[in-house]
């Protein structure tokens, strides 16, 4: 029998050989290198076979150093990681039933699962309800591919603590690197406020991302740190690993970034008081009567910025006092954006324009008055505002479904943390809040749960606690 399954692989071997001289025979002769790829992909698929796994450890280990691939490319893809997203996403309905007993009608049937349905449900809806539909699709497509590997996906491969420990190491090794090439960078040049676009090349499109990500990672970084034995050299390893990070995140320049950290911050503070969904509730109200009070008798109209002065400061000090005044461009860019939503929002405010639409359709609601230098908008950049966001595109049901969610993550998640006995659950789910409170304030300030690098680190967070949630209610059952 040994000796079967050693010519077997022996016959493999030579098979995978033969293919790949084939294919670089027909490269040489063709100048046509893709064909190279053919007996790549023979291999990694020979290995998924032995571990099926794998593509999601390699996504895992891919999305911080991963890159646009729009100038390449007739679509958006994000590469290598949003390929084995795909991967994952056929890999699910093989990797169902292997797990089949993990996936139980507690998933289903968990809230926050539930919400996560209901959002996609409600897309799916505003889609056909789209006056393009077919640019709409592709929202929705992509939608597909994020929600099944870190939420389908990372349900059943987490539910073991050493895989959360492993998913972590995965991530943070490769973000750490290029944390240090990104300040090695930063640093020839002088820590530049005005040269903070170069370093962080090719891994993040601009500061504003690079900023929401390692803001974010930050707090996973602070629940590892927690939960190493005192005095040993991973607890020292991630008190490093916190100082770089709250310096990169300084030299990160994002004011986004800054206010994620201290909210963060403020989430887990709240979360040991008990308070966090008095927290988020008072948030919702703040933002409610500051929108109410600026549309009263058009009062917003008062702050308009004048052209002139509204200008891309080159200092760190005029950034910040620019910022406190009304005329940094993007503040006031943000502006133009924002009222432009909330009139578009009067049109449709059922099933809105549909996903992926904002672009094309906000032009004629912007006020002139609001307008900058900049508000020609070549990156085709959308609201700046997730809540209107929503709004725009999937009118007030999805705004709603939104903001009930990020509340009952808090609200659940306040109560996971306290029902847990376990000093290194109680760890983790204290940092997952942390980091998925950093994410809603990045998230305040753009649209980033579409993207690969904080979208991926929301919907694995927020699986997270359902898994935790759910193991503690196993175990308070008495015939468990």
């Amino acid at each position: 029998m040994l000796k079967s399954f050693t010519q077997n692989i022996q016959l493999l071997f030579a098979g995978i050989t033969l293919l790949f001289l084939l294919c670089l025979g027909y490269a040489l002769l063709n100048s046509s290198w893709v064909i190279m790829a053919v007996p790549c992909a023979v291999v990694f698929a020979f290995f998924v076979l032995f571990d099926i796994e794998l593509p999601f450890k390699l996504l895992l280990l891919t999305i911080p150093l991963s890159f646009s691939m729009e100038r390449v490319l007739p679509i958006q893809l994000d590469f290598p990681d949003e390929i084995f997203q795909l991967l994952i996403t056929f890999l699910m309905l093989f990797y169902f039933i292997i797990k089949r007993d993990v996936y139980s009608k507690q998933f289903i049937s968990h809230p926050l699962i539930g919400l996560v349905l209901l959002g996609f449900f409600w897309t799916a809806v505003t889609t056909f309800a789209s006056s393009d539909i077919a640019l709409s699709m592709k929202f929705l497509l992509r939608k597909v591919w994020y929600i099944v590997p870190f939420v389908f996906f990372s349900y059943a491969y987490f539910q073991d603590a050493k895989r959360v420990k492993q998913g972590f190491v995965l991530m943070f090794s490769v973000l750490l690197l290029i944390v240090f090439i990104v300040m090695y960078k930063a640093k020839g040049a002088g820590f530049s406020f005005d040269d903070v676009h170069d370093p962080i090349q090719p891994f993040f499109k601009n500061h504003v991302m690079y900023g929401s990500m390692i803001s974010s990672f930050f707090f996973l970084i602070i629940g590892a740190f927690l939960n190493g034995r005192k005095g040993s050299f991973h607890k020292l390893f991630f008190a490093f690993g916190i100082l770089l990070f709250l310096v990169a995140i300084y030299f990160s320049y994002s004011r986004g970034a800054w206010a994620a950290t201290l909210f963060g911050i403020g989430t887990m503070v709240l979360i040991k008081w008990r308070k966090m969904h008095w927290g988020i509730g008072l948030f919702y109200a703040l933002v409610l009567v500051f929108v109410l009070w600026l549309g009263n008798n058009n009062k917003y109209l008062q702050y308009r910025p004048k052209f002139e002065k509204t200008v891309m400061h080159e200092s760190l000090a005029d950034h910040l006092m620019a910022t406190i005044q009304g005329t940094d461009i993007s503040s006031a860019e943000r502006y133009y954006r924002w009222i432009a939503a909330v009139r578009m929002s009067k049109d449709k405010p059922l099933v809105g324009y549909g996903p992926n639409m904002f672009y094309d359709s906000y032009k004629p609601y912007t006020i002139s008055a609001f307008k900058t230098w900049v508000s020609r908008n070549l990156e085709r950049s959308t609201s700046h505002n997730y809540f209107l966001f929503m709004l725009v595109e999937q009118g007030y049901p999805g705004l709603i479904i939104y903001a009930v969610f990020i509340f009952m993550i808090f609200y659940l998640g306040q109560k996971i943390y306290h029902n847990s006995t376990n000093r290194f659950d109680r760890n983790i789910i204290l940092a997952v809040l942390g980091m998925l409170g950093a994410i809603f304030i990045n998230n305040f300030f753009s649209e980033l749960l579409e993207t690969d690098k904080i979208g991926s680190l929301f919907y694995i967070g927020v699986t997270l606690l359902v898994i935790y949630d759910i193991k503690q209610k196993k175990l308070a059952q008495p015939n468990s």
